[in-house]
């Protein structure tokens, strides 16, 4: 019988059904399950340290799998695991458990916005920039760069098919930023008019850059065209390795790319691809600009727990 609560699982639930949000709010979320942990919300108290132990590992995969795309929630896991491990008590682990989460959800957000001004150098007045999804980074990054006074303008992909980049781009035009809207597969006519592409990224492993389908596309058509392509994000997105190892990535509702098909059509709606580290400029993190040899070097010597990663061996489908 698992050891969480009705109230964690909920949230939890409703973390996986989150199809629209990025890394950055997800993690936030995500914080808000472990002080449903403690004794208090128990349906029976915790009595022994073994079974306050067992309950933080239980809720830590559950996270994982509920958004097996998005590292930033392995690493919180494995580092609320390696913190609650070392408690001495049943009520000690899990308010070490619930600390230790706001530790690594706070960093990451410092690490965040240190990213986006990293990234808010690269952009110059009259610059026109490209990005694809809505990654809160790289939007921070744009919002730092019109504060410093660059006038530059956006172009925004639709990002299809939960269209994201509509809310990207009304959030840009709050901001007095211009900004125009395309369709993803307009994406490669519109290099000519682009100066500089900045991304997101969900997941970094030593050989590859996850992010919404559709990035592969516009890194390739930049390489063809000689321009500049970076992501960015903190570093909480590297991950030593690919911990499930079948070749398709998981799918998102049919019915979101066609309501009611006809019979005999088959619909695959995936959300996210990977694309080589190879095809970046450059990783922009709160350590600033990482080559991919640099970001492949240290994703590799990223840690996660065990337990995290014996678990996920045993799911079908790649964490991104």
């Amino acid at each position: 019988m698992s050891r969480r609560n009705i109230q964690a699982d909920q949230v939890i639930n409703q973390i996986a059904a989150d199809n629209s949000s990025g890394a950055a709010q997800i993690l936030r979320r995500a914080g808000e399950v472990f002080p449903l942990l403690t004794a208090r919300q128990f349906g029976h108290a915790p009595t022994s340290v073994e079974e306050a132990r067992q309950a933080v590992i239980e809720t830590c995969i559950a996270l994982v799998r509920a958004q097996p795309h998005m590292s930033p929630l392995l690493r919180l896991a494995s580092f609320v695991i390696s913190v609650a491990r070392t408690a001495e008590g049943a009520g000690e682990a899990l308010e070490s458990a619930e600390a230790a989460s706001m530790t690594f959800i706070e960093n990451s957000e410092r690490a965040a916005h240190a990213a986006a001004v990293q990234a808010a150098s690269l952009i110059r007045s009259d610059a026109t920039v490209l990005t694809h999804s809505r990654s809160s980074t790289v939007l921070a990054a744009l919002v730092e760069a019109k504060r410093a006074g660059r006038d530059f303008s956006v172009i925004a992909t639709e990002s299809r098919p939960m269209l994201e980049g509509r809310s990207l781009a009304e959030t840009l035009a709050g901001h007095a930023i211009r900004v125009t809207l395309i369709a993803d597969a307009a994406a490669s006519l519109a290099m000519d008019k682009v100066d500089i592409i900045l991304v997101g990224a969900d997941t970094i492993t030593p050989q590859n850059l996850v992010n919404k389908i559709g990035t592969r596309m516009i890194a390739l058509a930049a390489r063809a065209g000689g321009l500049p392509v970076y992501s960015v994000c903190d570093t909480s997105k590297l991950i030593p390795a690919d911990y499930r190892s079948a070749s398709v990535f998981d799918e998102g509702s049919a019915s979101e790319l066609w309501p009611d098909a006809p019979k005999g059509v088959r619909l695959v709606n995936c959300y996210f691809e990977p694309t080589p580290l190879t095809y970046f400029t450059g990783i922009i993190t709160e350590d600033g600009a990482l080559s991919s040899q640099e970001a492949a070097s240290r994703a590799a010597g990223a840690s996660i727990d065990d337990v995290l990663v014996n678990a996920l061996d045993r799911l079908p489908g790649p964490i991104r």
